[in-house]
């Protein structure tokens, strides 16, 4: 990786950030883990309610309810925007938070404003946490390197390599050396007891998700440029990458090669809108950014309104899907049927519930959507997971077929000794009244068809105890099928 000093800098006039946190939370605490948000500020969020539209962006921001409403396909709606709490729905609750507090970087002090902290609950017992806030540099122009340094070193959960280590956040009296505490020891301590951990992690947080991401959130954000500044290939790259500062406070670029450059932006960026507006999405980020002053406020209230949410499910996607795989990984091992039927029905059930080729009514919306799928990799990840619904039924059908041989195995044998045997030879000692003193009087064979048709009889009672009890079994799990050992 190479450094350039990039000489004419970009200015940005106003930065919103959104930062995203994915987790797995135990499925069988549902009903406490939401009496815990309730009880700790949050709300449920809801587009019939009205009164969240401008409650959780700060002050410059309201999103109209309706936009949201209109903006996705019917089927979509009934998955994003749930009236109430529902099992099959990503449910948000959220909480104003309108705290001040200052991030100290190896190259910067940044000052921010953290507006408010959404807490999502999803299907397959994943979760999210965003966190919304708004750096600037007190009395200091903004530049494009200031912005992404700031989002580059908030969005590391835990530090791992030297230059991520030294950033310290302070708010109001309490210090924090890193971001995952200031999450899960101030503003949402409640649900880490209800974080799933990994059985060879031994991280509270970072253990819950082990098929997906490292100890970086998500980023989505709105950079605002200046309206005389040139928006480069060169900036738009090190928006994907989040390509700040290196040594000595210089900003770079993780590339040389223009044509590599150039090859990356025509993958990562949608420019229906240039040469004002950008929107770069890659395995890091979700980022538009414009110099279209007279639409500044619009473009803002996309991108903490429907677009924020056309990533959110696309997230989700990606998440589930992984999630789906990684269980197929661990079901190998363990070659357990009742973990086979869930994992089919589980696949089943996302294929029929919740993955769409068609997100959004708006052509945008459609557009954005196709080069999310490709940037997040859904397609191939969906393949694989169908491919992997294929390879279960056939084990399951081998596996089926190897137990009914065995069981039709069992069922003969029993049948022709005992038919044999027992029929013949001690079946006028059962009727009536058994005389056990006629036992001594057996022959060996006697003895042979005793002991058949008795346990003949218990295997029979035991298969068609084990049968009920499947069955049973079935039943109870049919609506737990979104469940995931």
């Amino acid at each position: 990786m190479n450094s350039n000093i990039i000489h004419d800098e970009i200015t940005i006039l106003r930065t919103n950030c959104q930062f995203i946190f994915p987790f797995s939370w135990a499925q069988d605490c549902t009903k406490e883990l939401i009496e815990e948000l309730l009880a700790n500020g949050f709300e449920f969020f809801s587009i019939e309610n009205v009164k969240q539209q401008n409650k959780y962006y700060g002050e410059s921001i309201d999103i109209p309810h309706k936009r949201l409403n209109h903006y996705f396909m019917p089927y979509i709606e009934q998955i994003l925007f749930p009236d109430k709490y529902k099992e099959k729905a990503i449910n948000r609750y959220s909480k104003p938070l309108n705290l001040k507090c200052r991030l100290d970087t190896a190259h910067n002090s940044f000052s921010l404003k953290v507006h408010s902290i959404d807490i999502y609950l999803c299907p397959f017992s994943i979760g999210m946490v965003t966190i919304r806030t708004d750096p600037y540099n007190n009395n200091e122009d903004f530049s494009l390197s200031d912005a992404l340094d700031f989002m580059d070193h908030f969005r590391v959960l835990e530090p791992s390599i030297t230059e991520e280590k030294g950033t310290v956040l302070y708010c109001g009296e309490k210090r924090f050396d890193k971001t995952q505490d200031f999450i899960f020891q101030d503003l949402c301590p409640f649900i880490v007891p209800f974080i799933e951990k990994s059985e060879n992690d031994q991280s509270t947080y970072l253990g819950s998700l082990p098929y997906f991401i490292d100890e970086r959130m998500f980023v989505s954000s709105f950079l605002m440029a200046a309206p005389d500044d040139q928006i480069t290939n060169n900036d738009l790259f090190r928006i994907g990458h989040m390509n700040g500062y290196k040594e000595k406070k210089q900003p770079y670029i993780s590339a040389t090669n223009q044509k590599y450059i150039e090859k990356y932006v025509n993958d990562h960026v949608y420019d229906r809108w240039s040469p004002d507006s950008f929107h770069i999405i890659s395995d890091h980020t979700f980022t538009c950014i414009s110099r279209d002053s007279k639409n500044e406020k619009l473009i803002a209230e996309e991108m903490y309104g429907q677009l924020y949410y056309n990533m959110i499910l696309h997230l989700f996607y990606k998440i589930v899907l992984l999630k789906l795989s990684y269980s197929y990984s661990q079901l190998y091992i363990d070659q357990k049927q009742d973990k086979m039927d869930k994992l089919i029905r589980s696949i089943a059930n996302f294929t029929a519930k919740y993955i769409f080729s068609e997100i959004s009514s708006r052509t945008e919306g459609q557009e954005l959507s196709v080069l999310m799928k490709d940037r997040f990799k859904i397609e191939t990840l969906y393949k694989e997971v169908i491919n992997t619904m294929d390879s279960l039924y056939q084990n399951q059908e081998k596996f089926a077929s190897k137990r009914h041989n065995s069981l039709l195995l069992i069922l003969t044998t029993y049948t022709v000794i005992s038919g044999i045997y027992g029929m013949n030879l001690v079946i006028e000692d059962w009727r009536g009244k058994i005389e056990w003193s006629k036992l001594a009087g057996y022959s060996v064979f006697e003895y042979i068809s005793l002991v058949v048709a008795l346990s003949g009889i218990a295997v029979g009672s035991v298969l068609a105890g084990i049968a009920i009890i499947r069955l049973l079994k079935d039943y109870f799990d049919k609506g737990k099928s979104e469940n995931l050992d």
